[in-house]
């Protein structure tokens, strides 16, 4: 494990909005034992989302900061949107380990990501910035991984929430309950600002 006090999780998303499976895996996360405190960072827009477009950037960072509000190991950073796009993780790591040399920053990504990972843009390349921590052990086997890839993963015990923002927004258009969804302040905000009416 990483020297307590300089250890960092970044886990980054669009959000939109977040849940309550984003607060249950982030907890997880910080839980871990791996990371001292979890950075959730707001990307303006996921390269590989680009069928629709998000809702506004300050108020998916409003929804987020209520969401983690009193969470004292959780910080919300917007750090994404003073980066250039397209907004790639190894970008976003690339910049944060030269501007924070002492951190040693770990990729907090979920099972499904993992399975996914040679995918991601220069993925060689940011397994050289950060080791990756998963929440819960995928079902497959990770003999199908690079070895690259697996040298860097470290598990986390995690039970996933079974929500996700299509849904949240899905129910909201179909003028249906999200109470038990997500935190009272983001549905609170979605109402206010008439967010996935359309």
């Amino acid at each position: 494990m990483a020297s307590a006090g300089k250890s960092v999780g970044l886990l980054g998303g669009s959000y939109d909005p977040v849940h309550n499976g984003h607060l249950a895996i982030a907890r997880s996360f910080v839980e871990s034992g791996y990371i001292s405190n979890l950075r959730v960072l707001l990307t303006p827009e996921s390269p590989h989302k680009s069928s629709r477009k998000p809702a506004d950037y300050d108020l998916r960072l409003k929804m987020l900061e209520a969401a983690f509000d009193g969470e004292d190991q959780i910080s919300v950073s917007d750090l994404e949107r003073r980066l250039q796009p397209p907004y790639y993780t190894v970008q976003t790591l690339r910049y944060l380990t030269e501007k924070e040399p002492g951190i040693n920053f770990f990729l907090c990504i979920g099972e499904d990501s993992l399975l996914n990972f040679r995918t991601w843009h220069m993925w060689k390349e940011l397994l050289t910035y950060c080791d990756l921590l998963v929440a819960a052990r995928p079902s497959f086997e990770t003999e199908n991984l690079d070895a690259e890839i697996t040298r860097k993963v470290h598990y986390v015990e995690h039970a996933p929430v079974a929500i996700s923002s299509t849904q949240v927004r899905n129910r909201v258009k179909e003028g249906r309950d999200i109470s038990k969804l997500v935190p009272p302040r983001v549905a609170q905000i979605i109402t206010e600002h008439k967010l996935y009416t359309g």
